[in-house]
């Protein structure tokens, strides 16, 4: 079992938050994250349908803001846009840039469920589990190096390399967490849920509902492909919220929810996905 891994499992086994540790083999800087984070969420756009709405998007920041300043990694400038898709899923790209799939919206009950979603996307994010992704992508094809050094110099020699590879849109379908990595991302959302001020029962409701459609999968089959089973996931937040004290009164309802819900139902609806082949 790795360092990681090591650490992870012990953090299991006495119901505490994992403390991250960054494998060896990723060795960018802050500065240099930060900037790999702003070029490829800068790819990513270019292909993406981006929903634009002031209102949801200062909801979303606002929660996005305070999860972040209460991670292990505060200093991400943590900002979050809507993929106008019904896909019910999320990304996490290096440096606090995420993508939450409209369909995701529409699926979640409650603003617990929603923010539980985040806080797992922040917890990617703290964890860096992209930027170790994207690190061993480069790695294999010999353009670590490369990349690492243009990172704060050119943009063409960063943009090139992203173009050979697929592009930033198939490069973030492709990224293959370990279940290990997801099961540390929602501890660590639930913690930074914690002490944000929301109830971090809202995972335990979220992972229950999945549960509850997982035979189906048609909605959610892209974020069930390479995560835990849902009903192991439940079972460790319930486990988890049975070892802390969790101080009332927290947040699990708003009105801002309610409004992004009525906002969301006003908008024409998301585009098909386009045929594959």
């Amino acid at each position: 079992m790795g360092g990681a891994a090591a650490v992870l499992q012990q953090a299991l086994l006495r119901g505490a938050e994992p403390k991250v540790v960054t494998p060896s083999y990723n060795t960018l800087t802050r500065e240099e994250e930060l900037a790999l984070g702003q070029k490829f969420s800068a790819e990513f756009e270019k292909h993406v349908d981006i929903l634009r709405n002031p209102v949801i998007d200062a909801y979303l920041n606002g929660i996005v803001k305070k999860l972040g300043d209460n991670s292990q990694a505060p200093y991400w400038p943590y900002r979050v846009k809507v993929v106008n898709s019904s896909e019910v899923n999320a990304s996490a790209i290096p440096g606090g840039f995420l993508y939450l799939r409209r369909g995701l919206l529409e699926f979640v009950e409650d603003e617990n469920e929603m923010v539980g979603a985040l806080a797992h996307e922040v917890g990617h994010v703290v964890a860096r589990h992209t930027t170790n992704q994207l690190a061993l992508t480069f790695i294999a094809r010999n353009l670590y190096e490369t990349v690492k050094k243009s990172l704060l110099t050119d943009d063409n020699v960063f943009r090139r390399i992203i173009e050979k590879l697929g592009g930033a849109v198939f490069m973030v379908a492709q990224l293959k967490y370990s279940r290990e990595n997801e099961s540390e991302a929602d501890l660590l959302g639930f913690y930074e849920m914690l002490r944000a001020g929301w109830h971090p029962n809202g995972l335990l409701k979220f992972f229950t509902r999945m549960q509850q459609i997982e035979p189906e999968q048609s909605r959610v089959a892209v974020m069930l492909s390479n995560h835990p089973a849902s009903a192991e996931r439940a079972r460790v937040m319930r486990r988890e919220l049975e070892l802390v004290q969790v101080r009332a009164p927290l947040r699990e309802q708003t009105v801002q929810f309610k409004l992004l819900k009525t906002a969301l139902g006003l908008l024409p609806a998301p585009p098909k996905p386009r045929p594959q082949g």
